[in-house]
Parts: structure tokens; C-alpha cells; sequence
């Protein structure tokens, strides 16, 4: 399969999987909310919050391929890849936001040794909520490993610790009745929860916009493209990433025989910029230097 089927494969499949999330999430995340505020139960808020965040995540993975699916302009030579991580890094404050909000809140249940109403349609909520995140987590980590989306695979993981949460919830509210402080206490831990995936979409989506170095494994990808295809090269340095979503931008630099006529060293690095794009569907800049003057 092409590169560029490929990233169309990869985008449709992310319209499936996130339309379905949004869809299963926020009734899941309505469902919850309406028990949760009829029990006066602050945990199974926070799970609806929980799992309204996957709702986001879902909506920025759609709008994050559309919009990165946009062609180059003159404003934007790059494409528009790097609006995923714009939304990915609004999206973590926002959650960021909500996580402390319902930090504070069950703090202020525990001092107050606050209960809440145990009912029955709660634990048949979460047990459904449960049961949907797990089929939904398993259905996306194969469409996910299938196309070789790691946004899907990342949203596949994220159903599955909500239904963990959920499951978790169930056994707490069984098993606590007649327990004040069980409520207070897991409405903290998964507003923790909520703060810690919060602060890891930040982080991650800050280093991407930050400019992150290529990995090693990376790196040798782009070498060994090199090398196999190219028997005059005598060296590889300087490998750079420039990522922009799917479009990446690489440069490097390529050490050649110094006494090769200019146009023979223009073929190497133009057959190297063909065979990246090919192989790895980098766009490649090649920079060449006679050999011995490797950085």
C-alpha cells in the first residue's frame, strides 16, 4: 500500500472510531452524570467526567485529521498536521481544569464526611459503562494496530482505563454502603486520574510543538534507506525531523567521493529524496558534502 493510501486508510479509520466513541461516550458520560448527581455520589461524577474526557479526545482525533488533511498553502508550506497537537494541548487544560475542580470537591466531602445515596440503577450504570469500554477499547486497539494509527491506538487505551475506572467504582460502592468516607475517597483517586492525563497530553503535545529529536530507531531508519539504495554514499550526519502530523520534513546531510562531477552528486541526493519518500513517506532535503567533512 502507498503512503498516500495509507494516510487516507488511517483517516477514515479515525472518523469510524471517533464518530462511535463520541457517540457510546457521551451517552455513557450523560447516563453517569444523571446518577451520580441523583445519588450525591462524587465519584461517579468525576467517572462521568472521566469519561466525557474520552468524548474530547475522540473529537479532536476527527477534527485533528480533517484539518490536517488539508493541502499546503501559502500561509501554511507544511501542511496543517500540527493542529492535533494544538488540540491536543487545549483539550489537556481544559481537562486539567475539571480534574482540579473535582480534586477540590472531594476534599471538601472527606472533611465534611459526606455520604451519598446508594442505589442500585448506579451499579447497573457503571456495570454497563464497564461492558461498553471494554468492547469499545478492544474494537479500536485492532483498528488502530491495523492501520498503524497511533492517535487510535492512544484512544483505544484511554476507553480501557475508563473502564477500568468504572469496574473499580462498582466493587467500591458494593463493597463501601455503609462507608462515609468511600465516595469522598474514590471521587479523589479518579479525580487524580483525571489531572494525570490531563498533565501527560500537555506534556506530550508541548514537546511535539516543542520540536522533539528524532529517536534513534528513526534515525537508523533513514540511514539504512540511504545506504541500501545508495552504494556512493560514504557517510550519513545531521539527520533533522521537522514533524508537521503525518507530514514530516527531514534534512540531512551525505558524505560523497570528492572527485564525483557535481551532476552525478545531484542524481545521488535526488534518488535519495525519492527513495525517503518512497520508503518512509518523508519529504527529504539532501545537503552534500565531499567526504572527510562529516560533522
Amino acid at each position: 500500500m502507498s503512503v498516500e493510501r495509507g494516510l487516507e486508510a488511517r483517516k477514515k479509520a479515525a472518523y469510524t472510531e471517533g464518530l462511535v466513541s463520541i457517540v457510546v461516550n457521551t451517552l455513557l458520560f450523560a447516563g453517569k452524570l444523571i446518577v451520580g448527581l441523583m445519588c450525591n455520589s462524587i465519584a461517579v461524577i468525576s467517572d462521568a467526567f472521566h469519561t466525557f474526557s474520552d468524548s474530547l479526545t475522540s473529537l479532536i482525533l476527527i477534527l485533528s485529521y480533517k484539518v490536517a488533511s488539508k493541502p499546503a498553502d501559502r500561509d501554511h508550506p507544511f501542511g496543517h498536521g500540527r493542529f492535533e497537537l494544538i488540540g491536543e494541548l487545549i483539550i489537556g487544560v481544559v481537562l486539567g481544569f475539571i480534574g482540579l475542580e473535582l480534586v477540590l470537591k472531594s476534599v471538601e466531602r472527606l472533611v465534611e464526611r459526606a455520604y451519598f445515596t446508594f442505589m442500585n440503577i448506579v451499579v447497573v450504570v457503571l456495570l454497563v459503562s464497564f461492558i461498553a469500554k471494554v468492547l469499545l477499547a478492544t474494537w479500536a486497539y485492532k483498528l488502530g494496530v491495523k492501520h498503524s494509527a497511533r492517535a487510535i491506538v492512544g484512544d483505544a487505551w484511554h476507553h480501557a482505563v475508563d473502564a477500568a475506572v468504572s469496574g473499580l467504582l462498582v466493587l467500591a460502592l458494593l463493597l463501601g454502603r455503609e462507608a462515609w468516607w468511600v465516595d469522598g475517597a474514590f471521587g479523589l483517586c479518579i479525580s487524580l486520574v483525571i489531572v494525570g492525563v490531563a498533565g501527560k497530553i500537555i506534556y506530550e503535545s508541548s514537546v511535539e510543538l516543542m520540536g522533539r529529536a528524532p529517536s534513534p530507531y528513526e534515525v537508523e531508519r533513514v540511514v539504512q534507506a540511504v545506504l541500501d539504495s545508495c552504494p556512493e554514499v560514504v557517510g550519513v550526519h545531521n539527520v533533522r525531523f521537522h514533524r508537521y502530523g503525518d507530514h514530516v520534513e527531514v534534512t540531512l546531510h551525505v558524505n560523497l567521493p570528492g572527485n564525483m562531477p557535481l551532476q552525478d552528486a545531484h542524481e545521488v541526493a535526488s534518488k535519495i529524496e525519492r527513495v525517503i519518500k518512497e520508503r518512509l513517506g518523508y519529504l527529504a532535503t539532501v545537503h552534500v558534502e565531499p567526504s572527510g567533512e562529516a560533522d
